[in-house]
């Protein structure tokens, strides 16, 4: 497979040349123990100009996305039969959780439907999907471990079935209120996705972060 565009967004910024900037820089220290993608890098009105409603993670996913496909600069009837599959180890999960604490608070006939909506896990490639107009086959992955590996692999395939000329295969991930508490206490999600203490005296401390790449593939 060949790589024809390159989108990414993370805590350092938006884009190819964060990321070059980012490591030619070197590691810099999580601000309050996080690596948190800033609040003003995921507005971009040109993007969500008819998308306004969406959460953090499908603003990642939609951004990281979006630059991939500008990145290659491929002609626009060539999107339309665009392949677009979404990786994420815990899917919408802060969103997720939000729904869950409204349905405590005001009962299940009293929460928001938007809400929910974004809670499913397919909701941010349907978004992506959307917003480049395509139709071609659109798919996410939710996988504790190797979910992006997985997203690679089904994107060969598509390729080489002929189902689609590019595909756009990536994954995002969001950091919420409950992997920060994971990390704090030093806990360990085993590749099973149950949650036990560090067995390991010298195991690596867990750092939360969040962000998003995408690959824009093809032959």
């Amino acid at each position: 497979m060949h790589i024809a565009g390159i989108g990414v967004i993370f805590n350092r910024g938006r884009g190819i040349e964060s990321l070059k900037k980012a490591l030619q820089e070197g590691w810099v220290a999580a601000r309050n123990g996080v690596y948190s993608v800033a609040e003003g890098t995921l507005k971009d009105k040109s993007v969500f100009k008819d998308m306004r409603r969406l959460d953090n993670f499908s603003k990642m996913a939609c951004l990281s996305a979006y630059d991939a496909l500008a990145d290659s600069e491929i002609a626009a009837d060539k999107r339309r039969s665009l392949g677009i599959i979404l990786a994420s180890a815990f899917g919408p999960h802060v969103t997720t959780f939000r729904f869950l604490d409204d349905i405590l608070d005001y009962s299940d006939a009293n929460v928001s439907p938007t809400i929910f909506s974004h809670s499913v896990h397919n909701a941010a490639a349907s978004y992506i999907a959307t917003m480049l107009n395509s139709r071609g086959p659109t798919l996410s992955i939710t996988q504790f471990a190797h979910s992006f590996h997985q997203a690679v692999s089904l994107a060969e395939c598509w390729l080489k079935e002929g189902r689609c000329e590019y595909v756009l295969a990536g994954s995002a991930d969001q950091c919420g209120e409950v992997l920060e508490y994971i990390s704090s206490k030093n806990l360990n999600l085993a590749d099973d996705g149950v949650i036990r203490p560090f067995v390991f005296a010298k195991a690596p401390a867990a750092v939360p972060g969040e962000g998003s790449a995408f690959f824009l593939l093809t032959n």
